[in-house]
């Protein structure tokens, strides 16, 4: 699962890497106009992200293997939304 979510990202990243920043804006701001609610769910996800990812830093430092695992696999299942999400809305 996570080898899967890994090359999705990267496919993603390969894709995506070379379109302008203006593009990228546009694209965000037809997903804002298009469907509002699904750029809310676009945007809480991307802020558990973040959270998740400060919180496996810090238990990283702590060494706590138990907690990072959990942390790990809700980053996993919190990414893959945010595929799915991002794949709904770039494909309409």
């Amino acid at each position: 699962m996570n080898k899967d979510v890994e090359q999705r990202i990267a496919e993603l990243r390969e894709k995506y890497q070379n379109i302008s920043p203006e593009k990228k804006a546009e694209w965000e701001k037809h997903i804002k106009k298009r469907n509002f609610l699904n750029y809310k769910k676009i945007e809480l996800v991307k802020l558990e992200l973040l959270r998740l990812e400060a919180r496996r830093a810090q238990l990283e430092l702590c060494d706590k293997e138990k907690e990072l695992d959990h942390i790990e696999k809700k980053i996993n299942c919190k990414k893959e939304k945010l595929l799915r999400y991002l794949g709904k809305q770039i494909h309409q």
